[in-house]
C-alpha cells in the first residue's frame, strides 16, 4: 500500500540564503506532483515585491475578475477552473495567496470529501495585474487537477508527463496523482498530496556509490537521477553560483550540500524549480536518497580552500595586470545526482544558452540540468588555477 506524505515539491523560486542555507518563507507552496515547477521571471518579480505582496489583502472572485478584465489570460485561468470541474461545480472562490481566506480552503476540502465537483484559486497580484495564480478543479468523477497561470508565458515544455500546456503557454494543467488526497500547505493553501511509493523509495535509499565522471553525467543527466555517485570535479563559484566542472567537457553541475547549504562562498541564490527524486509508472513519488553532509576534517579543508579562491584570483591579477585567471578547488566527492527529465534536456538543446534561466533546472535560476547533493569529501582538496586552460600554469585542471 502506498504511503501518503504531504510534500512541497518545489516552492515558487525564491532567494535561498546560505550560512546555513534555508528556504525563505514563500507565498505559494504547491504540494502536487510536478506542479512545483513554477517558474520563469516571476521569481525575481516576486522577490522585488515581497513587502508589497505581504501587505496585499484577500479579495473576492468577482473583484479578481473586475481588476483583471483587461488581462485575457487571467480570465482564461478562471474559465479553465470552471470548465475542468464540469457541470454545476461548487465555486469556492479565489483569494490572495499571501493572506488566503480560510473559507476557500474549507469549501474545497468539504466538497472533495462529499464527492462533489468544485474549483478554487489563489493568486499573487501586484498593482492591477495578477502575475501568478494557482487553483484546483475537481469533477464529479473524483479527478482533481491543478491549474496554474503565469502572466509571462511558461517555457514551452511540460515539466512532467502529467502536465499539459494550454492557452499560449500561460496555463499549465496537471493531473493530481491517484488515489487523490488533499492537504494544507504551510501557507494555508489546499493542495494535492502526492502518494509515495515507500517500497521503491527504500530500495533506492539502500545503494552504494558508483564511480563516474562529471562529463558522463552531463552527457545523459537523467540516467543518473537519484543515484549515489563518487565523482571528482573542480569547484568554482561566488556569492550566487556554486559549480562543479569536469576535465574534458563544457558545462557543470550545480554543487550543493546535503543539509541544504553550500560552500562558504555561496551567500544567496534564486533556486530553480526542478524536483529531487523520481516517480514510478503510476506517478507516485520515489523519494530522493537521503543525504546529509559529513562535517569532518576533509570538508573543513575543502571549505578553507574555497575561501581562498577569491584571494588567489585577486593576487594573480595584481601580479599580472590585464590578465585573468580563475582558480578552483579540486576534490573527490560522494553525493546524490538530481537531474531534469529527458524532455526538458531536449527542449534546452533547442534554446540559446541565454534562454536557460527558465527555472526548469537546478541551482541559480534553474540554469543547471543536474546537481550534486554532496554527502562527503573523499580526499584532500587542492586549490589551483583552472581557467584559462593554458600550459605553464600549475593546477589540477590544466593539461
Amino acid at each position: 500500500m502506498p504511503i501518503f506524505e504531504a510534500i512541497s515539491l518545489a516552492p515558487v523560486p525564491w532567494p535561498v540564503s546560505n550560512r546555513p542555507m534555508q528556504k525563505v518563507s514563500v507565498n505559494l507552496l504547491i504540494a502536487a506532483a510536478g506542479v512545483g515547477l513554477v517558474a520563469a521571471c516571476f521569481a525575481a518579480i516576486h522577490y522585488r515585491n515581497k513587502v508589497r505582496a505581504e501587505r496585499a489583502q484577500a479579495i473576492s472572485s468577482n473583484t479578481l475578475e473586475v481588476a483583471t478584465a483587461s488581462v485575457p489570460y487571467t480570465k482564461v485561468f478562471l474559465e479553465r477552473l470552471r470548465t475542468t470541474s464540469g457541470k454545476e461545480p461548487n465555486d469556492c472562490g479565489t483569494t490572495a495567496s499571501t493572506q488566503p481566506d480560510p473559507s476557500v480552503f474549507d469549501c474545497g476540502l468539504k466538497a472533495f470529501k462529499d464527492h462533489k465537483a468544485f474549483f478554487l484559486g489563489y493568486y499573487t497580484q501586484y498593482g492591477e495585474a495578477v502575475w501568478f495564480a494557482y487553483g484546483l478543479a475537481a469533477n464529479s468523477a473524483g479527478s482533481v487537477f491543478v491549474v496554474t497561470y503565469q502572466l509571462q508565458a511558461f517555457p514551452a515544455v511540460a515539466p512532467t508527463r502529467h502536465t499539459q500546456l494550454m492557452d499560449d503557454n500561460h496555463i499549465r494543467m496537471t493531473d493530481c496523482i491517484e488515489p487523490v488526497t488533499l492537504g494544507k500547505t504551510s501557507e494555508g493553501l489546499l493542495a494535492c498530496v502526492t502518494p509515495v511509493n515507500r517500497e521503491e523509495s527504500d530500495k533506492v535509499a539502500d545503494q552504494k556509490p558508483v564511480n563516474t565522471t562529471i562529463c558522463t553525467v552531463l552527457e545523459n543527466p537523467a540516467a543518473f537521477n537519484n543515484k549515489l555517485v563518487r565523482i571528482r570535479g573542480h569547484f568554482s563559484g561566488n556569492f550566487e553560483y556554486s559549480m562543479l566542472s569536469g576535465d574534458d567537457c563544457d558545462g557543470s553541475l550545480w554543487f550543493a550540500y546535503g543539509d541544504g547549504g553550500g560552500p562558504p562562498s555561496l551567500a544567496i541564490h534564486v533556486s530553480g524549480g526542478a524536483r529531487s527524486g523520481s516517480e514510478d509508472s503510476q506517478g507516485r513519488l520515489i523519494l530522493p536518497i537521503p543525504v546529509s553532509i559529513v562535517r569532518d576534517v576533509r570538508l573543513k579543508r575543502f571549505e578553507k580552500q574555497t575561501e581562498a579562491m577569491a584571494k588567489a584570483d585577486a593576487d594573480y591579477e595584481r601580479r599580472h595586470p590585464g590578465e585573468f585567471v580563475s582558480h578552483c578547488v579540486t576534490a573527490t566527492f560522494i553525493g546524490r545526482i538530481d537531474a531534469v527529465s529527458p524532455e526538458i534536456r531536449e527542449f534546452r538543446k533547442k534554446q540559446k544558452a541565454d534562454r536557460h534561466s527558465d527555472f526548469l533546472g537546478f541551482g541559480q535560476m534553474g540554469l543547471f540540468e543536474a546537481q550534486l547533493v554532496t554527502q562527503s569529501v573523499v580526499d584532500g582538496a587542492i586549490l589551483g588555477p583552472c581557467w584559462p586552460r593554458q600550459r605553464g600554469l600549475p593546477g589540477p585542471y590544466l593539461p
